[in-house]
This record gives C-alpha cells, sequence and structure tokens, in this order.
C-alpha cells in the first residue's frame, strides 16, 4: 500500500515539477528563445522520441520490473503536455505535429493496453473484445487525419488520452500492491468509457460542421430514452447518470451551433430532447422513487406530473420569451438544473423522507416557471475556467460515474454529490445584477443553446 503511494506521489510530483518548469520558461522571451535553437525541445522532436516508449515499459513489465514501468510510461506520457505547451507558446505548431503527436500517444498506449488484455498471469484484465474496438476506432481516426481537414486533437480525444493514461497507471499499481476498489467490472466500464470518446473523438473528424450541434442533441434524447429503461428496471442511480449525461450533451450542443452553426430546426429537435431526458424521464423517475418511498400512488403521480409539465412550460416559454432578459441570462431555473436538483431530491430523500423529497420537487417546477433571473453556466460560469482545470473535472467524474456504478458503495454519495451541486446552482447561478436585455431574441439566436445549465 505504502508502495504504491509513493509511486502516485512520484508521478504527481513529476506532474507539478514538469508544469512549473515548462511554465516559467515558456513565459520567459528568453527561454522560449532557448527552446527554439535547441530542435531536440521541439514538439516534434519530443512526440518522435515518444514513439518507441510504448513498446520500453512492456519490456519493463515482462522484466518483472512494474514500478520502474509504471513511471517510466507516466513520464513520457507526461510529456505530451510538454510539447503541446511549448508549441503553443513558441509558434512551434506545424501541420505534422497535428497528426505525430496524437500517433505518438497511441504508440504509447497501444500495446500497454494489449498486454493489460492478454497477459494471461493476471487477475484482473481489461476486456480484449472492448481494446481492440478502442484500438480500431482509435487507428481510423488517426488515419482520418490524412483526408480530413480537421487534423489536431478535440476535448473529446484529449479526455480519451487522460483516462487511458490513468486506467493503465492504475492497472500497474495493482501489480505492485492491490488497489482495493479495483475490479474487473470497473475496468470493463472504464474501458468502454475510453472507447465511447474514442468514437466521439473520431466523429466530430468527420461529420460536416453544421452536424455537430444535432449530434450532441441525438445524443441528449438517446440518454433520455436509456435512462427511461433504466428507471424502468428499477436502476434509478443509473438513471439519474443518463440523465447527468444528457445535461453535458445539452450543454456542448448550444456551444457548437454558435461556434458552427446548425440545421434549421435545431431548436425544436433541441427542445423534444430536453423534454425526454428533463421531463418525461425525470417525471417517470419521480414518481417511482416517490412510490416506493411509501407516498400514495396518486399523491406520487400528481408530482411527477406537476413536475413534467413545469418543464415542458419552462421550454416553452424559451422558445416565447415574456420579458427582455440579456445574452445568457434565464428566466426561471433551466430545465437540466431542474431535472438534477429535482432528480438528486428524489434519490436522496425519498426512501425514508418521501414527502420532503416530493416538496423539493415542487419547489423545483415553481422555480422552472418562476421569472428568477439565472446565469447561463455554459455563458458565465464554465468559460471563466482554464481548459486543463475543464478537463480534469471531466476525467474526475467520469471515474467517479464508473466508481458508482461499479462500486455499489458509492452510490449515496454521488446522489449527495448531485444534491449539493444543483442546489448551489440553485443558489449561486442566480444573477443579482439586474441589468436590462435590449431585446429578448437575442438571448440566443440559435435556440440550441438555451436550456444548457
Amino acid at each position: 500500500m505504502w508502495t504504491s503511494l509513493a509511486i502516485v506521489a512520484a508521478v504527481l510530483s513529476c506532474l507539478a515539477l514538469e508544469r512549473i518548469t515548462i511554465g516559467a520558461i515558456t513565459r520567459r522571451q528568453a527561454g522560449r528563445e532557448w527552446l527554439i535553437r535547441h530542435r531536440l525541445f521541439h514538439p516534434n522532436s519530443i512526440s518522435l522520441i515518444r514513439i518507441p516508449m510504448g513498446i520500453a515499459s512492456i519490456l519493463l513489465l515482462w522484466s518483472g520490473y512494474p514500478k520502474i514501468a509504471i513511471l517510466w510510461f507516466a513520464f513520457w506520457m507526461i510529456t505530451d503536455l510538454t510539447d503541446g505547451t511549448i508549441a503553443r507558446c513558441c509558434d512551434l505548431t506545424t501541420e505534422t505535429g497535428k497528426w505525430l503527436d496524437p500517433l505518438s500517444d497511441k504508440c504509447m498506449y497501444f500495446p500497454v493496453l494489449l498486454y493489460f488484455a492478454t497477459a494471461s498471469h493476471l487477475d484482473k484484465r481489461l476486456p480484449l473484445g472492448w481494446v481492440i474496438a478502442l484500438l480500431v476506432i482509435d487507428s481510423v481516426g488517426q488515419a482520418s487525419r490524412l483526408f480530413s481537414a480537421k487534423k489536431a486533437a478535440n476535448y473529446f480525444g484529449k479526455a480519451k488520452t487522460a483516462l487511458i493514461t490513468i486506467l493503465i497507471s492504475v492497472l500497474g499499481l495493482d501489480m505492485v500492491g492491490e488497489v482495493p476498489f479495483l475490479s474487473n467490472e470497473l475496468l470493463g466500464l472504464l474501458t468502454i468509457s475510453c472507447t465511447i470518446l474514442a468514437f466521439l473523438s473520431l466523429y466530430c473528424k468527420v461529420i460536416l460542421d453544421k452536424w455537430y450541434a444535432n449530434s450532441m442533441t441525438l445524443a441528449n434524447f438517446l440518454c433520455g430514452l436509456a435512462a427511461i429503461q433504466r428507471v424502468h428496471v428499477e436502476e434509478p442511480v443509473q438513471a439519474l447518470i443518463l440523465i447527468f449525461a444528457g445535461q453535458l450533451f445539452d450543454l456542448f450542443d448550444g456551444r457548437l451551433a454558435r461556434r458552427f452553426g446548425s440545421t434549421r430546426r435545431g431548436p425544436v429537435y433541441d427542445d423534444i430532447a430536453d423534454g425526454t431526458s428533463f421531463g418525461l424521464a425525470l417525471g417517470y423517475l419521480i414518481f417511482q422513487l416517490l412510490e416506493d418511498g411509501g407516498l400514495p400512488n396518486l399523491l406520487a403521480a400528481l408530482v411527477a406530473v406537476i413536475y413534467m409539465f413545469a418543464v415542458v412550460y419552462r421550454l416553452y416559454r424559451f422558445l416565447h420569451p415574456t420579458i427582455k432578459l440579456p445574452r445568457g441570462i434565464f428566466q426561471g431555473m433551466p430545465a437540466p438544473a431542474g431535472a438534477m436538483l429535482a432528480g438528486s431530491s428524489a434519490l436522496l430523500f425519498a426512501p425514508r423522507y418521501p414527502w420532503l423529497a416530493g416538496a423539493l420537487v415542487l419547489v423545483t417546477a415553481i422555480l422552472l416557471v418562476s421569472s428568477i433571473r439565472y446565469r447561463h453556466f455554459g455563458q458565465h460560469m464554465w468559460p471563466s475556467l482554464p481548459r486543463s482545470l475543464k478537463l480534469l473535472f471531466g476525467i474526475l467524474l467520469l471515474i467517479f460515474v464508473n466508481l458508482t456504478i461499479a462500486v455499489r458503495h458509492y452510490a449515496m454519495p454521488f446522489r449527495v454529490y448531485c444534491f449539493l451541486m444543483a442546489a448551489l446552482y440553485a443558489f449561486g447561478g442566480i444573477d443579482y445584477s439586474g441589468k436590462e436585455g435590449d431585446d429578448a431574441a437575442d438571448d440566443d439566436e440559435d435556440g440550441e443553446d438555451g436550456e444548457s445549465a
């Protein structure tokens, strides 16, 4: 146990040292000039050096040196951050680098993933089928850079690489000393998550720009349908996770619509998806939880129906606002935030305090139809966070969700987390500025970003 903690501390220290050192060098003109003069530190040179290091990691594992293998692998994956920082700060970005950098990453983790999927002496292994699927999708994504104009890595690709790095590192730590929460089920879920991220990364490279937003809207809609199915088989936590995933897709669709445009009926599709995920699926979840908690059947149904009608009215009023508001300010709580507050309240309190859960759901419905001004999370709060912090938050959240599904003990912390985050937005997301809008229609020209809380 102590050995594993020491390795984790060493890796984190190496990461912190790299960030501090590279940051200090690239902030100074003299430092940038020094990096430019020495080709060994050019991003493409670092990427080329990194290509054989995945095989070297495998050789260290085969030779019985898992501790050194973990440190070696982690060090060279950290250099992926180094070359990116140098490329941006020293103006050394090249067309070659856009495909060479992700290629070197794949050369790093492809052989290690195959090792952990096929090594017969390991008790905990990655599912071979999903690993092969991941490798195939990743390879197609790499090949797409030959004909696609979108060669640079996107957020899905960066998140996938980071999650694979963590996955491999944790498996290596398990060879040194057993990791308590690690199981084959959790490994399978994490591998599936990596595969989905790889697919999304590939999809965003080959799809037409104007279909970005509608694709995210479709994903939100499918999450809503899947959530309904999970409620039907009495898996309420998984249903809330799917609704939460729908929120993330809903957050992206508006940002993509503003940046790349969308189709003429994009706003309509968005409302249908939101109504399915945050209205119908959430209403069904509320009804089941309140009924199971002991609330009379008719009363549980009434609370759920009131909530669903509040969501429908909220979505309608977004397209037909009754007051003028500045861009990025909502009239009433956004539907995704309402879904998280109502859903987490029902999950957290319905088993023991169904009346309290029902009351909180009704309070949420009132907030949805109220005229309280709420700030847009995607426009006012999320953009202010550094990109690295956004990526870290996303990775940690994805791991937490997988832990919640694989290890039942994490279900309660997830419920508490969702409730606290939703309650925080319910109070902290209110806009107190009182600024008036020139035109209510300016709130969101494309309509795609409206309900992304």
